[in-house]
């Protein structure tokens, strides 16, 4: 039998359950010296309420910091040479002492395979901002200085651009879904609207959903043929999870299905359950806000929810279905 659920307006995805626990990493609970960062010679991970950084050290010329993340306090914001690696630009961490310098590469891995990032503070290091903004090894971004001689784009209109990549991965797989962020930005015409990260900002990976790790990877517009210019290196801090242990995945519904999806208007929610039972229908926007919460009582067989989504602003929605003990998780579009 259908059972037709109507005036429930749903916006739709991908999110954490109401039993979540959230758990940020200030990285203030590792103790520094002022003036000082991590550094372990035999290369180990530091962890931290159940997220672990990897680290490494590479032995050769002397030894050095060859990837991952490293925890520190430095807050030079004038010496933008490679010597200065871990100091942000400023001048000061999100919040209490300490914050984390990460490498274009880095791995953060969960205990707990049923973790949910909802995301962290970023912004550019010392080194990065200073060689965008005023060049060294790599490119002035802009090239105000540059001849342009080569290519297609006009002297001083370079539309340079900075950003980190942000992947999930779970079970060993990596997940469809990304989150972008620019920490420098030139590509738009003209020079107005051109900027470079200089302050702390969120970067939201709730639309990640689940993960057992999570990869860092950098991308610059100024590169030559041994790879990117721009310094790899950008600082976090603030970083929170959500562990849902003891979620299981909803077993009572199966063949779920969104149309359509992307949807400009109504989107119907179809599913079959093999008992009656209450649901739970949660909507979440991208930022995780939690626009409604509602329940439903589902009937044997096939269900169908129609969703209104008229008066919802472009872009990712997100809906859960619980029974208050496993949850499912879905993600649609509007247009």
């Amino acid at each position: 039998m259908k059972k037709t659920i109507t005036k429930l307006a749903i916006l739709i995805g991908l999110t954490t359950n109401l039993k979540a626990i959230a758990q940020t990493i200030s990285f203030d609970t590792f103790t520094l010296s002022t003036n000082s960062y991590y550094k372990d010679t035999t290369g180990a991970d530091f962890s931290s309420n159940g997220a672990t950084f990897r680290y490494h050290w590479n032995t050769s010329w002397g030894g050095y910091w060859e990837s991952g993340s490293a925890y520190t306090n430095v807050l030079d914001t004038a010496n933008g040479s490679y010597t200065n690696l871990y100091g942000c630009i400023p001048g000061v961490a999100f919040g209490g002492n300490n914050y984390a310098t990460v490498q274009s590469g880095a791995v953060i891995a969960m205990s707990n395979t049923t973790t949910a990032v909802s995301g962290f503070y970023i912004t550019n290091t010392t080194y990065a901002w200073k060689e965008i903004k005023s060049g060294g090894f790599g490119r002035k971004f802009g090239d105000t200085t540059g001849t342009g001689s080569g290519t297609s784009i006009p002297q001083g209109q370079y539309p340079d651009w900075f950003k980190i990549l942000v992947r999930g991965y779970r079970g060993g797989s990596m997940l469809t879904d990304s989150v972008e962020f620019y920490l420098a930005d030139y590509r738009p015409a003209g020079t107005a609207n051109d900027y470079v990260v200089k302050n702390w900002q969120y970067v939201n990976c709730i639309s990640l959903g689940q993960v057992d790790s999570l990869t860092f990877e950098m991308k610059s517009s100024d590169n030559n043929a041994f790879g990117m210019k721009t310094p790899a290196f950008f600082s976090m801090d603030n970083f929170t999870i959500q562990s849902t242990v003891g979620i299981e995945e909803l077993s009572n519904v199966s063949t779920i299905s969104l149309f359509p999806n992307p949807t400009k208007e109504n989107l119907f929610l179809n599913f079959e359950s093999v008992s009656q039972s209450e649901l739970n229908i949660l909507i979440f926007d991208i930022t995780g806000k939690t626009l409604q919460n509602k329940s439903i009582q589902s009937s044997i067989g096939e269900n169908q929810v129609k969703i209104n989504t008229e008066n919802y602003e472009a872009g990712i929605y997100f809906i859960e279905m619980n029974d208050g003990f496993a949850s499912k998780r879905i993600k649609f579009i509007k247009l």
